[in-house]
């Protein structure tokens, strides 16, 4: 069926019970494969409030509940797909006593409130990634098939991390960025499937599903002149404990101990006691995310069932300026009952 005609039905679950008492009137989800939490806002009636509030009472920290929405085509198989899957963080509420407002994120949450104040020696990257999931009270999914994180990472590379966190008013280290240091470190993709974290390797267009818009609505593109061509990465590395250091060049395609010329839009990095193989993989693991903002496209359009960031989507000339397949970097849900379930997408041309 033509996406712009249908007509979707969406019900919400707590605690994975659908209660006829409550309905969905709105929700707006923002969700992204940026280093947050996908976030939810969705409107809600309530007949029952007491029932409602005294669900709420005894409800915090890693006890909050969980929240499941799902939507479902009702002039089509009717079959149920969940669009968000997190807990519960605020309830509001307004003028109209039957209306309420439920404030949720993603399971990413449970990192962000995990502070990590134990320390460690002779741990993998993979074992730290594990050990902190664990201790959000989180379950852990990686690809057996990617070899990455085998070697070992310990005190040196706290202090480090204690080092920056002065820089943000000394937040203590939480396991959410432990787990995203690691990750970006790694060129991995990291996210909550449910109440799973997941890491594995970033996909192209060829492992994963790839969409193809429907009556779009809006549409626009940017070009990123500077970022076009002759962007090289500079990666230095400081060993304090050896007292030596090394830097690399990358351009895309090879790697160069020389600086480039003037010309070169040069972006510089700076990390401590890394070896060779790892500054390589820091530099590019950095040009590709920076290249990435090379070319941009948004679009708003009704919902697709489905799409969600790390998946592809196929333009044609029709849409933007020539036939292109993007990576999904960030799509926002709107849904209420007089404008429908309409998509707005973010589009990048990464690299992988």
């Amino acid at each position: 069926m033509n996406a712009a005609l249908r007509r979707w039905a969406v019900r919400l679950l707590v605690d994975g019970k659908s209660d006829e008492r409550l309905a969905v009137c709105a929700f707006t989800l923002e969700c992204s494969r940026y280093e947050r939490c996908d976030a939810a806002r969705i409107m809600i009636t309530i007949q029952d409030k007491s029932a409602f509030h005294a669900m709420l009472e005894v409800r915090s920290r890693f006890e909050k509940p969980d929240i499941v929405l799902q939507v479902c085509d009702a002039c089509g198989d009717q079959q149920w797909i969940t669009v968000f899957n997190g807990v519960l963080d605020a309830v509001t509420g307004g003028n109209d006593a039957a209306l309420y407002g439920l404030e949720c994120r993603d399971y990413l949450a449970f990192l962000l409130d995990t502070r990590v104040t134990c320390s460690w020696s002779n741990r993998t990257p993979l074992d730290i990634v594990r050990e902190s999931v664990e201790l959000a009270g989180l379950n852990f999914r990686h690809d057996d098939s990617d070899v990455w994180g085998q070697e070992y990472c310990g005190q040196f590379w706290q202090i480090e991390h204690r080092r920056l966190a002065a820089t943000t008013q000394c937040r203590f280290q939480t396991a959410f960025d432990l787990v995203f240091s690691v990750a970006r470190d790694h060129g991995l993709d990291c996210y909550a499937d449910g109440k799973t974290i997941c890491l594995h390797q970033q996909r192209d267009s060829s492992r994963t599903t790839v969409h193809i818009p429907q009556a779009v609505t809006a549409r626009a593109f940017r070009h990123d002149l500077g970022l076009a061509t002759d962007v090289v990465v500079g990666v230095r590395s400081w060993d304090s404990r050896q007292r030596a250091g090394s830097i690399i060049y990358y351009d895309g395609q090879n790697f160069s101990t020389a600086p480039p010329g003037a010309g070169a839009a040069l972006h510089t990095f700076r990390v401590t006691g890394h070896r060779m193989d790892e500054i390589r993989r820091l530099a590019i693991g950095k040009y590709r995310r920076i290249v990435s903002h090379a070319f941009e496209a948004r679009l708003v359009m009704p919902a697709l069932a489905g799409l969600m960031p790390r998946h592809f989507m196929s333009l044609d000339e029709g849409i933007i300026d020539k036939d292109r397949t993007l990576s999904v970097d960030a799509v926002t849900h709107r849904f209420d009952i007089a404008e429908g379930y309409r998509q707005e997408v973010v589009l990048r041309d990464r690299l992988f």
